[in-house]
């Protein structure tokens, strides 16, 4: 078979990897199985069964590193989150290039869902830590367009926050949860602070 013969091969990547320009990393990254695997699990409410690499798409108004860790969501079992690793692997690369702001903040929340997942693997929680810092450390930034982009409203809750609490009073390092529940809450992040910090400071006098 000649290279010619190869290139004409390739299946002709429409849908959303197509139009996000995604089309080399998918046939690249994922095996035949693994693509329609991911295809046929990927059924968001609204679209349709082959919107994924199939039907022509015009306009969307996400990014693709915006998209991706979406898309890792759906992969979040033990069996598949293999899957999962590899589009956070693409949307990480991609997240600081071109992304908006509230993309970076669901990054993080992302890989915080699925590390944490493999919290009791070598260095599963290491990884869930790390991400909920880097989540914290862009708080600020990510409240600021939050509060752009939805006028009026309270913040939401914070994963980042959330899971580091937890994590830190498992640990019971109660006071360093009490710290990182006192900044989440006078930055106006929604969340039971108060009741996690009564609760870490009755822990810490025992």
């Amino acid at each position: 078979m000649s290279l010619l013969d190869i290139f004409r091969s390739k299946p002709k990547i429409k849908g959303t990897i197509g139009y996000f320009g995604l089309a080399e990393w998918w046939l690249s990254t994922f095996s035949e199985a693994e693509r329609k695997y991911i295809e046929k699990k990927f059924q968001p409410l609204g679209e349709s069964e082959e919107s994924l690499t199939k039907g022509n798409v015009s306009f969307r108004s996400d990014t693709a590193a915006g998209f991706l860790p979406n898309l890792a969501g759906w992969f979040a079992r033990d069996e598949e989150r293999h899957l999962a690793y590899k589009i956070l692997e693409k949307a990480e690369a991609l997240i600081h290039q071109s992304a908006k702001s509230l993309d970076i903040h669901f990054f993080y929340q992302s890989e915080i869902e699925i590390f944490y997942k493999d919290r009791d693997k070598p260095g599963g929680l290491e990884k869930a830590v790390c991400a909920c810092r880097q989540q914290i450390d862009y708080a600020l930034k990510a409240a600021k367009a939050f509060k752009k982009e939805y006028k009026g409203e309270a913040l939401p809750s914070h994963k980042g926050y959330q899971q580091l609490a937890i994590i830190l009073e498992k640990e019971k390092k109660f006071l360093e949860a009490i710290g990182v529940c006192t900044q989440a809450m006078n930055r106006g992040w929604s969340g039971d602070w108060e009741k996690r910090i009564e609760r870490c400071k009755k822990k810490e006098k025992k």
